[in-house]
């Protein structure tokens, strides 16, 4: 085999290896759009408690949500950081391949930061969340918090 010949087939393996990558990203798509739909329902709940205490406002942390989702990943305490113990039905070279694209090569057990998953989530369940039709809904700035409102009955 030429030299020429051995470099087009390190491109064919390489563009293989980035393939199945994107396969891995895609299954970790299907599943966060599982885990926010859970999220959302679970929201919307403790939206309507609020609505039932005759409030027009609801602030529920982000953070509380997903540990009401047994599905979703769990997270560990190590040397004061905060990862990813156990990623349920998915997977972290999911996550990864998804969240940090297919060019670098997942290194199995690599630690994936808690927080990091769930900023990766943030802005899809926030819109998620606006779809719903609130008056306001937005994160608090620096924190976990979703700050959902909705306009009170007339007459109020």
């Amino acid at each position: 085999m030429s030299f020429a010949s051995s470099l087009t087939k390190i491109v064919a393996e390489k563009r293989e290896e980035q393939k199945a990558r994107e396969k891995l990203a895609a299954k970790w798509k299907a599943h966060e759009e599982k885990l926010l739909e859970s999220l959302i329902d679970t929201f919307k709940k403790k939206c309507m408690r609020e609505a039932e205490l005759e409030r027009c406002d609801a602030s529920i942390s982000f953070a509380s949500l997903v540990r009401e989702i047994p599905e979703f990943p769990t997270h560990v305490i190590v040397d004061s950081q905060h990862l990813v113990e156990n990623w349920g039905d998915g997977a972290a070279s999911w996550w990864y391949y998804a969240h940090r694209g297919v060019t670098q090569e997942f290194i199995s057990g690599s630690p994936v930061s808690f927080a990091e998953l769930l900023e990766s989530m943030m802005p899809k369940f926030l819109e998620s969340a606006q779809e719903l039709g609130f008056q306001s809904c937005k994160r608090e700035p620096g924190t976990w918090k979703v700050v959902a409102s909705w306009k009170p009955p007339d007459g109020r």
